[in-house]
């Protein structure tokens, strides 16, 4: 096909007849673009600008049959973004704004009237001023994107709610969210580059999204990755968007139909060479991070890339090399695969977090670079916190050399700041970490791996509670919301926003049924794990709480803070109703225990658990003891059972053995200590850490035990 007789799309590549006014593939307008003040995923998006994006939800949810063909009309009534506001569309979606227009779609924002008014985004397929040939191309477009996306289920892809047809219009509905795309973002700083730290943080989670594109089967090649194409949030969270151009890798294929990418970064073989296959969504990577790293736009020198010139940091000796590497012209010379690119960001990261220094100089090979060992060949990385003084700035490194112990079976290295929380899934297959890095790493328990990590929070996460059937995680934090997420795909369920502070702790009660948080606003919130109603709010209280726990029958809740009492209390009860003298004296002969404060600790209370099977309640504290309580004892008479001798460190969490028998003490002075309960005597001290512990969980068949906490490792390890 000659230059006389196409038009290449700037945006993506594909060639169009001369007179086109609109791009076949992406709906480009081939003239000129129509902007507003909104970013909107998927088609048309090119030609629109601003802080709000759009990006789709889970396809399971589908009304409609995403393998329905598109016959549209010829007509006025095709026109779109002419639905005003309070218009209901399809008896469900309030339309609030028309937030984007391109070249062939326009975005509403919208309410979903049958789900509490969430806010959705509507995206409109337009035909018009298309002929009849476009506009088929078009409705293919869009019904490509639609069954595409209907199958993927990723945190950061776009996902769908639903697609329908009304009056001759096609619709997609997809989530509403906050946000621009990195070519926006981009423009709008000096150099038109990005501070390094955030780069290797979106390039990880590109490979995360790339790598699960890619072991779909048949693998799916996205073809057109670019800054345009990457959405980022407030939170730094992104979104991979317009998936017009994405294809399946079909084996055998000599090459592809078409020529499709944009010019720069679409790899040489996309240009009718060969068949595309994973290695040209590497080029496209490598091609975004060399302008985040340099603020040099490809499109301008297509293939040629200038040297990256880096602060001279021993964590990065590696960095530009690995660029370079994924944009090289011949196909056999990148990476072989993104979790290869992935391994190496992951290492660098962590090295450049900390502030260490590779363990030898790194040294170039033509073929493999050094820096694409994978994660088993690679030397032990140092861990480091950063001191903060009051205002919260960093005072500056403090290293921490992490030594193995010989009962220690995995350290397991990936949070950039402190580990605050840690807790098996009930079935014993994955351990989670949260962090004041605004993360949450799932572990494989087996071996020690990072299998996810979830950036759902804005803020630094306190804390995370397993649902009982492993399938979800309640996760909470600086934000003020606790966050409902499945821990297979970090897919987010719900939102939980009736704290107006800080969250501190997050409780799942035994049968799965309630959710217990708590923060700094005083509360303790009991409430439907899947209405998300609230059950109960308890106001008792005066100051910050920071901590909650269900017992082992889900009846009651007990929960304490900074004001150094602990608070036992039966969620189910009419607590604020009245009640005379001999009702509670009646109280103490019925099957219900009384409520009632618990006083003892001198300081701040820092964490609770009860005991498996027992109304045994342990408790830890700042004063440096923590204690065992029989809460079974009739209205106020509690015992105390257990009272360690814990010198004059702080003692952070507890956690007792599936088998009642033993419970384990995190405290301030690194050390994890396990105390025999029938004995009441400290039977074993666990040192690995060179920093306060802050967190420790028993694994479910009593074998193992994880600790994390300043020196931002997660060790899993066994008493000896």
């Amino acid at each position: 096909m000659s230059s006389n007789s196409t038009f290449f799309c700037d945006r993506c590549g594909a060639a169009n007849r001369p007179e086109a006014r609109f791009c076949r593939a992406c709906g480009q307008a081939l003239g000129g673009l129509d902007t507003t003040t909104d970013t909107i995923v998927g088609l048309g998006a090119r030609g629109i600008s601003s802080a709000h994006a759009v990006h789709g939800i889970s396809a399971n949810t589908l009304n409609t049959n995403v393998n329905t063909t598109f016959q549209l009309p010829i007509g006025s009534s095709t026109i779109t973004g002419l639905l005003q506001p309070q218009h209901m569309l399809k008896q469900r979606y309030i339309i609030l704004a028309n937030v984007g227009k391109g070249g062939f779609g326009a975005v509403y924002k919208a309410l979903d009237s049958q789900f509490g008014n969430r806010l959705v985004a509507v995206k409109e397929m337009s035909q018009n001023s298309l002929d009849e040939k476009d506009r088929q191309a078009a409705a293919d477009a869009f019904q490509h994107e639609a069954m595409l996306l209907a199958g993927l289920t990723h945190p950061n892809l776009p996902r769908i709610y639903e697609q329908f047809a009304d009056q001759g219009r096609s619709y997609l509905v997809m989530d509403y969210i906050e946000g621009e795309t990195l070519e926006d973002r981009l423009s709008r700083l000096k150099g038109n580059t990005l501070p390094i730290e955030q780069t290797l943080d979106i390039a990880i989670q590109l490979c995360d999204v790339l790598e699960y594109l890619h072991s779909r089967t048949p693998p799916i090649i996205f073809r057109d990755l670019k800054p345009a194409n990457v959405m980022l949030t407030p939170g730094g969270h992104i979104f991979l968007i317009d998936f017009g151009i994405a294809r399946h890798f079909k084996p055998g294929k000599a090459k592809d139909t078409t020529a499709l990418g944009s010019s720069g970064y679409a790899a040489p073989e996309q240009y009718g060479r060969s068949q595309t296959t994973v290695r040209a969504d590497i080029y496209s990577l490598g091609a975004t991070l060399h302008q985040l790293l340099t603020g040099h736009d490809p499109s301008e020198t297509p293939f040629h890339f200038a040297p990256i010139h880096l602060p001279a940091h021993p964590a990065l000796a590696g960095l530009a090399d690995l660029v370079m590497h994924m944009v090289s012209v011949p196909v056999n010379e990148r990476p072989e695969s993104v979790a290869v690119v992935r391994a190496s960001l992951q290492r660098i990261q962590t090295l450049y977090t900390t502030g260490a220094a590779l363990t030898s100089p790194p040294t170039i090979s033509t073929r493999v670079p050094p820096m694409y060992q994978t994660p088993a060949t690679m030397p032990p990385i140092p861990a480091q916190s950063t001191t903060t003084g009051k205002t919260g700035k960093a005072k500056g490194p403090t290293q921490y050399q992490i030594v193995k112990q010989p009962n220690t079976l995995f350290i397991c290295t990936g949070h950039t700041g402190r580990v605050a929380a840690v807790a098996w899934s009930p079935n014993g297959k994955w351990l989670a970490s949260a962090s004041y890095d605004r993360t949450v790493i799932i572990w494989d328990a087996a071996s020690g791996d990072r299998v996810w990590t979830y950036k759902g929070h804005s803020a630094r996460v306190n804390a995370l509670a397993w649902s009982s059937d492993s399938k979800y995680i309640a996760s909470a934090g600086d934000d003020t919301t606790v966050q409902i997420w499945e821990p297979a795909n970090g897919h987010l369920v719900y939102t939980y926003t009736a704290h107006s502070q800080p969250v501190n702790a997050v409780a799942w009660s035994p049968g799965g049924e309630y959710i217990a948080s708590a923060g700094n606003d005083k509360l303790v919130l009991a409430w439907h794990a899947q209405e998300h109603s609230e059950l109960y709010r308890y106001e008792e209280h005066k100051d910050q709480v920071y901590a909650v726990a269900w017992s082992p029958d889900g009846k009651y809740l007990a929960s304490a803070g900074k004001e150094k009492s602990i608070r036992f209390w039966n969620p189910f009860a009419e607590q604020k109703k009245p009640r005379t003298f001999w009702q509670r004296v009646s109280s103490i002969f019925s099957a219900d225990l009384e409520p009632s404060v618990l006083k003892v600790h001198n300081e701040r209370v820092n964490a609770l658990a009860w005991h498996p099977k027992e109304y045994l309640l342990a408790s830890a504290s700042s004063d440096s003891y923590a204690c065992i309580w029989d809460v079974s004892i009739a209205y106020t008479q509690h015992t105390k059972l257990l009272r360690t001798a814990g010198g004059n460190s702080a003692k952070n969490a507890v956690t007792w053995a599936p088998d009642g028998k033993h419970l384990a003490i995190a405290s301030n002075d690194k050390s994890v200590q396990v105390w025999n309960v029938a004995k009441e005597r400290c039977t074993y001290t666990y040192q690995g850490h060179q920093g306060y512990v802050a967190a420790v969980a028993w694994s479910p068949n009593g074998e193992r035990l994880a600790s994390a906490g300043v020196d931002r490792s997660v060790q899993i390890w066994q008493v000896v």
